[in-house]
């Protein structure tokens, strides 16, 4: 059945907020530190996941491991994160791996040559072994 009534006014309509959550985890060890995040990377929270990278890497961890994989969107100021911490990494000597199997993530690596940069893995077991060769 078709509903032919007129869409409500904007004055009756619900204000909707769009927000972009970002939950981040940290966990040490002495062989890595893995940075677990879920959620959408944008703009919004992109500096959170700045500062959390940043403060894990000042520790100078044996390996720095971001497992992306419940992120389900990342925009540019993400990946421009993730390229910046990896730099910062290189330079410090410490390994720094990406862990998703995330489509919202892997597309727009690949389009964007991220996937040539990033040492990225579908698992974290994957990430790890990679580690101890």
């Amino acid at each position: 059945m078709t509903d032919y009534r007129a869409p409500a006014p904007d004055s009756l309509r619900p204000t909707r907020r769009f927000v972009s959550p970002l939950d981040i985890a940290i966990t040490a060890s002495a062989t890595d530190t893995v940075v677990t995040v879920s959620g959408e990377i944008d703009l919004g929270v992109s500096d959170d996941l700045r500062r959390a990278l940043d403060d894990e890497l000042r520790f100078e961890p044996s390996a720095l491991i971001a497992d992306l994989s419940a992120v389900t969107f990342c925009d540019s100021s993400g990946f421009t994160v993730l390229v910046q911490i990896r730099a910062k990494a290189e330079e410090a000597g410490v390994p720094f791996i990406l862990v998703t199997q995330e489509r919202a993530l892997l597309r727009p690596m690949s389009l964007l040559g991220l996937d040539a940069v990033f040492n990225v893995h579908p698992t974290l077991d994957s990430a790890r072994d990679v580690l101890t060769r």
